[in-house]
C-alpha cells in the first residue's frame, strides 16, 4: 500500500510531519521535537498545524531571504516555518476573498507574541510586494491593536485570556490571529 501512494511514507525521527511517524505514541512525538529542536528547527508540521519549540534566543531564519523562499508556497513543500502558515492564509484570502483565521496558543512564555511579530513580518513583507494595497501600514499598526482587544473568561479552575487581532485587507477580507492564553491555577 506505501509504494502505491495510500499510506504515508514512514519517517525516522528528524521528519518534518508527525503524521509521518510510523509509531505516533507520546514518546515518538516528543523524541521527534527534541531532535528536530536540538538541530535548530524549531518548526514542526502536524498535517496542517504548525508546532513551535520556543529556542529563547534569536535563530537567523526570518530575513527577507526567508520572505522569498516561502512566498506562495504550499504547506510542506519548504521546510516547517511560520513564513508557510502565515503565507498560505494570506493567499488563501486573496484567491478565495474569503476570511482567514490562524490561532496561536500556548502556556505563557511558549513564544505566542514573538510567533505573532514573525507573522505580521512576513505579512508586511507580502502587502509590500503589491498583493493587496493599503495593507502594510494596517499591518505596522497592529501592536497597539493586540492590547487593545482583550477577552477575559473564567472557569473553575482555568483564566483564558483571548486577545483577537484583525488584519483588514482590500474587499472588506481580514486575516483574523486568534491568541489563547491559558493561566492554570494550582
Amino acid at each position: 500500500m506505501v509504494e502505491r501512494g495510500f499510506l504515508p511514507q514512514e519517517q525516522g525521527p528528524e521528519c518534518e510531519d508527525l503524521c509521518g511517524l510510523p509509531d505516533l505514541s507520546e514518546r515518538a512525538l516528543l523524541e521527534t521535537l527534541r531532535t528536530r529542536f536540538r538541530q535548530e528547527k524549531i518548526y514542526t508540521y502536524v498535517g496542517s498545524i504548525l508546532v513551535a519549540v520556543n529556542p529563547f534566543r534569536f535563530l537567523p531564519i526570518y530575513n527577507p531571504k526567508y520572505v522569498k523562499m516561502y512566498d506562495n508556497r504550499r504547506l510542506g513543500d519548504r521546510e516547517p516555518h511560520i513564513y508557510a502558515v502565515a503565507d498560505a492564509a494570506y493567499h488563501a484570502m486573496l484567491r478565495r476573498q474569503r476570511n482567514q483565521c490562524i490561532v496561536i496558543s500556548g502556556e505563557t512564555g511558549s513564544g505566542k507574541t514573538q510567533s505573532t511579530n514573525f507573522l505580521i513580518h512576513h505579512l508586511t513583507a507580502l502587502s509590500q510586494k503589491g498583493y493587496a494595497s493599503g495593507v502594510e501600514q494596517i499591518i505596522l499598526g497592529a501592536g497597539p491593536v493586540l492590547e487593545v482587544r482583550r477577552l477575559l473568561i473564567l472557569n473553575h479552575t482555568t483564566a483564558v485570556m483571548q486577545s483577537t487581532l484583525h488584519i483588514v485587507t482590500h474587499k472588506a477580507t481580514y486575516i483574523k490571529i486568534l491568541f489563547l492564553l491559558s493561566v492554570f491555577q494550582c
